[in-house]
């Protein structure tokens, strides 16, 4: 145990499996980094009092503990470590878990890198509305293995191996699957997902309005 401690110390990635998370407001170093890239203040989008860092441990493909980072909204805070902590425990694992100014703000970029993330101030892919993620009410995961389908496209494209129903029932890791952890979990709060979606499916994103 003393060992994986120090581990854990000496990599800030790691993080002991007891572990819960930690919710605290955004720093000023990282509020700067997010302003003009994942925060514009020409969008109506939360102030930066109605917003929370959390630092979210979880379990990565590879099977080792990580420390990951996330944006969301402060009402709902708490409720996403509850969220992560029980769909970890149910041994569903996540690829990476950044912020997306990171990515420069750019939602691409973070699903081509399969980044779970939560808030980004940004429009709704059609452009006619602020999307639920500038509200930091909405998180995507795994992108890659959770694309986003239409008729005619998936994305990220990397996803293409994961688009059909026969793919996404064939148990690889990272997927989500009706009845895994991570659905019951944000289902047991009123969470809705974007693969309970008739039109399109969006297999990575949750979101509390179900939009």
């Amino acid at each position: 145990m003393r060992a994986f401690l120090f581990l854990c110390l000496a990599w800030p990635g790691l993080a002991p499996a007891g572990e819960t998370g930690t919710v605290s407001e955004i720093p000023d170093a990282m509020w700067a980094r997010m302003e003009g890239v994942s925060w514009h203040a020409d969008l109506d989008c939360p102030a930066r009092e109605a917003l929370r860092l959390l630092d979210i441990p979880y379990t990565d493909f590879a099977g080792v503990a990580q420390s990951g980072q996330m944006i969301v909204a402060a009402s709902h805070a708490e409720e996403v470590l509850e969220i992560f902590a029980e769909a970890r425990a149910g041994g569903f694992r996540i690829a990476r878990m950044q912020p997306v100014h990171m990515f420069f703000g750019k939602d691409d970029l973070s699903m081509q890198a399969n980044n779970t993330s939560a808030f980004n101030c940004r429009l709704t892919t059609s452009g006619s509305r602020l999307s639920d993620h500038a509200f930091g009410t909405a998180i995507d995961i795994n992108p890659v293995q959770n694309p986003f389908v239409t008729r005619t496209k998936t994305l990220p494209e990397a996803g293409a191996a994961y688009d059909s129903a026969e793919e996404r029932a064939a148990g690889q890791m990272g997927v989500l699957v009706p009845g895994d952890a991570m659905i019951t979990a944000f289902k047991a709060r009123g969470w809705g997902w974007g693969g309970d979606w008739r039109s399109l499916k969006d297999y990575q994103h949750f979101s509390v309005s179900g939009r």
